[in-house]
């Protein structure tokens, strides 16, 4: 199993959802996040002085899938989500010991 967390810009949120559903994810966590990378931040002017946006707004999405299921996700989501901007987002994807159903107790991708 692998935990794959995508950041992205929010406007694409209803295309994230489409590539889980098209994929076979059994439920996924998204958060609205800010952070800032490469994009330029814009300029604002305020009493004659010059302010800078630092932190840009973000969607993040977590989600757990059988370890088969990890290169179609990141094909899926770099073809779909990409503008070719700056800004686009990045895919992390990290091993996964265990995961547990709190309500039944089951264990590994049968939890999921």
């Amino acid at each position: 199993m692998k935990k794959i967390e995508v950041i992205m810009r929010p406007e694409k949120v209803g295309i994230m959802k489409a590539i889980l559903s098209e994929i076979g994810a059994t439920g996924a966590m998204f958060s609205s996040v800010q952070g800032y990378g490469s994009e330029h931040s814009e300029q604002y002017i305020y009493n004659g002085e010059q302010f800078y946006e630092q932190l840009f707004s973000k969607t993040k999405v977590e989600v757990v899938v059988k370890d088969e299921l990890v290169e179609p996700l990141i094909n899926l989501v770099v073809t779909r989500i990409s503008s070719g901007k700056i800004g686009d987002g990045r895919i992390f994807v990290y091993n996964l010991e265990e995961a547990v159903r709190v309500r039944t107790g089951e264990r590994g991708e049968s939890s999921l």
